[in-house]
């Protein structure tokens, strides 16, 4: 395999011309030799014939063409910051700005420094990777004039001094920031000179990756101490920005499609049966009353429970706090006392506990076997043209390369148990499947073979595998493809194909959520070494040690901080635009009034339900859906969406469960919190609890029983509802045209339009483009509208907005006026299948809004093919 580069994407020649468009104006220099006081070797440094004041229009100029807000009045550093969210070729990007630099300016010096060895080692491989591609490009060997700084090896610092010719060094800050560093002393044969000086006389350009590693004094003083002429900082996670010239935000990434999607696996220990207090810190303010974070479990607005970090004070209802969860009824905060805890009142105590995870090799063992899950169905989708891998980060090195290693011997017992299920791993070893690399294995990375024992042998050939061979990772003939490590790997390495990434370590842990999915957001490439876009495949799934709701929590503060919510700053000087209504359809066009006429009508609906077809239809499906389970640790699934706004949104997906937990449950009153929970009579609910045959696994799971029957009877009352006891009347209310108004969007989801109301339609999905691209293109289409938001038809099951409102002419001299709801299933897919695949309560409102439109009279339907076959 060899890795293929583009050398036209778009984003990334506006990173590179926005840092070397920072010193337009400054003409070539053709450094010579020169002999510098007090130095005995003869130096060629960097010259830059530019002017400061040039700089500051330079740079000021450039933060306007990229959509960044500008405040700098003076250049105070020649400090310079470009912010790429991680996997976007961050790496690639600087070292073509090098080769960039030296070409225009005729700059010849660089270092580029960098904070751990996992990082240098991905800047040698990429290198190694690009060497071709940028010769190809500059007709040289960017490979051949780069070299990695060793102490033993100082002729490499003199050569960087003396050459005339094009020199990257590369660093790590530990080699070179304290006094006792080789760097820093006068070795032998060295003329009575410390490297560090005959460095600091070439005015060296310095890259620094990921730069808020190094914001300690001792480093910053040891940067200082190489005198460069300009200092560059490439990171997706600045803590100090300076003189920003280009932003790719995390937002900017997703919306863009540069990096993979992302979906999270939420492990939780005990998050059935539970009567869940956890107080996490008791808050004291002088002249206030103590203040309590508990987390307890709340419902949310579609009813499922989840837990959640409230603020409790003395004499707060529990019930009301938990949004009417029946577990917390008739309980109150009794007292808040800083040394004790939270008493409650049925007396009992609480005490600020430690934020620890439970059941630890419960927990283990299931988040374990849901990443191998993951994995082997990846690979199986995949087939043989992309080489799957996941990443674990683990608690202890001990838990897997101890004497008895919990975390490796849970994956072995795991791994040999499903493997069979799938032909790609039925004949594998499982101890070849797998390895670490861990901080302690660089003591090893360094020697040759036949200096260490065999375990270090082992170590030196995971080293190189892992942080040297990608293109031998990335190969089906390289069995390893579950990759372990502590923290070596959270920040600087990433591989293309890491598909899952499983964080098993028993506290919450401290790595970032973006550090987090940073290690898998690359896009993948396939065995030729071709970038694959295909947004179905590009999902990266994290199993995390967290629920899903903390993940995207955690994930969302992470961008606030940042400042990447509300008005994120557009790529490439791309963004936002003006989506206009064009006037002239509500005063002119006759088509968009007939139309307009039509379905501006609204609506009121009427319910009636049969209560004992209710029951019979609830015992029915509590009897044939519902069995025991086991209190267990549960896996909720969920979709991690950025919308435009920088706003992080969860989707649910599915939940499954792992391993049992031993838990003490107790029955509580079924009858009148399952009637809470659902709007209907205590008479009604005791008609179905003693009619059903099952009522045996009340007692065994009474949480998850109770829960099971209340959505039974709620999806029951939801279909009676819709089905047959709902009716829609007219009023005499109308939708006012006058709420058509301009709006913004993104310009990567928009279309010109010439048949739409507005002069550009917005789009959700691919499928919507391809529809509203064949309203465009289609002759009978005389106009279309894609309905705003405000549009929307009352149901029992809240507002619902249609998709689109047509005109269409029929051939025969005869105009339609349809409304059309999308939802695009498979080629062979009908819309009873695509109806089926929704959730209920989505199904349900197309169902209503059938109804409402039955009512006024106009042609609605779902259509679930783009090409417009679903119009007639």
């Amino acid at each position: 395999m060899k890795f293929k580069f583009s050398k036209n994407l778009e984003y990334q020649l506006d990173a590179i011309n926005s840092v070397v468009g920072v010193f337009e104006g400054g003409e070539r220099v053709e450094q010579n030799q020169k002999g510098f006081a007090l130095s005995t070797v003869n130096i060629v440094a960097n010259e830059l014939d530019v002017e400061q004041s040039r700089i500051l229009q330079n740079l000021q100029s450039v933060q306007v063409q990229n959509g960044i807000e500008s405040a700098v009045e003076k250049i105070e550093s020649m400090d310079f910051s470009v912010e790429m969210e991680t996997g976007t070729g961050k790496t690639y990007v600087y070292l073509r700005t090098i080769l960039e630099l030296n070409k225009k300016y005729g700059l010849k010096k660089f270092i580029i420094l960098v904070p751990s060895v996992a990082i240098r080692e991905g800047v040698l491989k990429t290198i190694e990777q690009t060497d071709e591609h940028f010769a190809g490009m500059y007709g040289l060997s960017i490979k051949n004039h780069s070299f990695v700084y060793d102490s033993g090896k100082l002729s490499g610092v003199r050569e960087f001094g003396q050459s005339p010719y094009l020199q990257i060094m590369i660093m790590t800050i530990q080699s070179f920031n304290g006094d006792t560093k080789v760097m820093k002393q006068i070795p032998d044969r060295f003329h009575g000179e410390r490297p560090i000086d005959i460095v600091a006389q070439t005015r060296p350009v310095v890259i620094m990756d990921e730069p808020q590693n190094m914001e300690s004094e001792l480093s910053k003083s040891a940067i200082n101490d190489l005198k460069p002429i300009c200092k560059l900082r490439y990171s997706a996670t600045h803590k100090n920005i300076h003189n920003l010239v280009y932003r790719l935000s995390p937002v900017d990434a997703y919306v863009n499609g540069l990096v993979k999607k992302v979906e999270v696996y939420g492990a939780e220990t005990g998050v059935v049966g539970d009567f869940i207090f956890k107080v996490k810190e008791i808050i004291t303010k002088k002249g206030e009353s103590p203040k309590a974070k508990v987390e307890l479990e709340v419902k949310d607005a579609s009813g499922t429970y989840v837990k959640k970090e409230v603020l409790l004070k003395a004499g707060d209802d529990l019930g009301q706090k938990s949004k009417n969860n029946a577990k917390y009824a008739d309980l109150f905060v009794s007292e808040i006392d800083a040394r004790n805890g939270v008493e409650l009142s049925n007396g009992i105590t609480y005490a600020v506990v430690a934020d620890t995870l439970l059941n630890k090799e419960a927990l283990f063992r299931t988040q374990i076997r849901e990443t191998i899950k993951s994995h082997m169905r990846k690979q199986r989708e995949l087939g043989d043209r992309i080489k799957v891998l996941s990443l674990f980060f683990i608690d202890e090195v001990k838990n897997y390369r101890g004497e008895s290693p919990l975390i490796k011997k849970i994956f072995e017992e795991e791994f040999e148990l499903l493997k069979n299920k799938h032909e790609h791993f039925k004949n594998s070893e499982v101890g070849n499947v797998h390895d670490g690399y861990f901080s302690q294995d660089r003591e090893s990375e360094g020697r040759k073979s036949q200096d260490v024992g065999t375990a270090g042998k082992r170590d030196k050939l995971t080293f190189d595998l892992i942080m040297k061979n990608k293109e031998q990772l990335l190969s089906f003939s390289e069995p390893i493809s579950f990759i372990f490590s502590h923290s070596a790997l959270k920040e600087g390495w990433d591989n293309p194909n890491i598909f899952q990434i499983c964080t098993l370590i028993e506290t919450k842990d401290d790595f970032t959520k973006r550090q987090k999915i940073g290690r898998g957001l690359r896009l993948p490439v396939d065995i030729d070494g071709d970038r694959v876009h295909d947004s179905n495949v590009n999902v990266l799934t994290v199993i995390a040690n967290e629920s899903y709701q903390d993940f995207a929590e955690s994930l969302q503060k992470e961008y606030t901080d940042a400042g990447y919510t509300n008005a994120p700053k557009p790529a490439n000087g791309r963004g936002r635009i003006e989506i206009k209504f064009k006037k002239v359809f509500a005063t002119d066009n006759e088509d968009f009034k007939k139309l307009w006429d039509l379905i501006k009508q609204k609506t009121v609906y009427n319910v009636a339900i049969d209560s004992e077809k209710l029951i019979r239809d609830s015992v029915e499906r509590i009897d044939h859906e519902i069995s025991s389970s086991r209190i267990a640790v549960v896996i909720n699934k969920a979709q991690i969406a950025i919308d435009k706004d920088g706003k992080v949104k969860t989707i649910y997906q599915n939940q499954s469960i792992g391993e049992a937990l031993q838990n003490e449950v107790e029955i509580g009153n079924v009858v009148d919190h399952i009637a809470n929970e659902t709007g209907l009579t205590r008479l009604t609910i005791y008609g179905i609890i003693s009619r059903v045959s099952n009522i045996g696994f009340l007692f065994k799971n009474p949480e998850e029983y109770v829960r099971s029957v209340i959505a039974v009877i709620q999806g029951c009352k939801g279909d009676l509802l819709v089905n047959e006891g709902l009716q829609y009347l007219p009023t005499k209310d109308v939708w006012q045209m006058e709420l058509f108004e301009d709006f913004e969007g993104y310009t990567s989801s928009v279309i010109a339009s010439g048949k739409s109301i507005y002069d550009y339609v917005l789009f959700d999905s691919d499928g919507e483009r391809a529809f509203a691209e064949s309203l465009e293109q289609d002759g009978t289409i005389k106009l279309f509208a894609k309905l705003p938001s405000w549009f929307v038809v009352d149901t029992p099951l809240g507002d619902y907005n249609p998709d689109w409102a047509i005109v269409k002419d029929d051939g025969d001299g005869q105009k339609l006026y349809l409304v059309r709801e999308t939802k695009f299933g498979g080629e062979n897919q009908t819309a009873k299948d695509v109806l089926a695949n929704l959730r209920p309560s989505e199904s349900r409102k197309i169902e209503c809004a059938k109804k409402h439109f039955k009512t006024i009279g106009v042609d609605y339907k779902l259509a679930v093919k783009n090409d417009l076959s679903d119009l007639v």
